[in-house]
């Protein structure tokens, strides 16, 4: 499963808003990947996205501007064609929102877990879970999540 070349990747998913007292808000998104291993377990991956469409729940509506990222991947082969791998680094995320203070920006910590399936020797599967920063809105807390899927092509 290791592969000694850079990489392209492309993702779609949704971004999961919780904030206090509202129902949960899932925006979609895609963003695309690239990466470069180091070594044989870790790479550098750059991410750049953007909001596909909003979601709204009782009047309230959340959509997803640029989503920025650079991460550290660590990979660990399972069998010879599916891996496990999680993320780490810094990410930006833009936000407009119809309530509170309106259009936010928020760059942190961000963390996730997920995995590759090879297809073929020249296409992956990916699934992924991350963990994006949040903020406070007027007072009130907010998470993001993001879930995705997408392919990986090595060049």
């Amino acid at each position: 499963m290791f592969q000694s070349a850079p990489y392209v990747g492309a993702n779609g998913g949704v971004l999961r808003y919780d904030e206090s007292g509202l129902d949960t808000i899932t925006p979609s998104v895609v963003f695309a990947r690239v990466g470069l291993p180091l070594s044989r377990y870790f790479a550098v991956e750059g991410r750049l996205g953007t909001g596909l469409s909003g979601d709204e729940s009782h009047g309230y509506s959340v959509s997803s501007g640029l989503y920025g990222g650079g991460y550290l991947k660590g990979s660990i082969a399972l069998a010879p064609t599916v891996a496990v791998y999680a993320v780490a680094g810094i990410a930006a995320v833009s936000l407009h929102r119809n309530f509170g203070e309106g259009d936010t920006t928020d760059t942190g910590f961000s963390a996730g877990l997920g995995g590759d399936v090879q297809l073929t020797p020249n296409l992956w599967l990916n699934l992924e879970w991350t963990h994006l920063p949040g903020g406070s809105d007027a007072g009130y807390s907010f998470g993001e999540n993001l879930f995705s899927a997408g392919i990986t092509i090595p060049f």
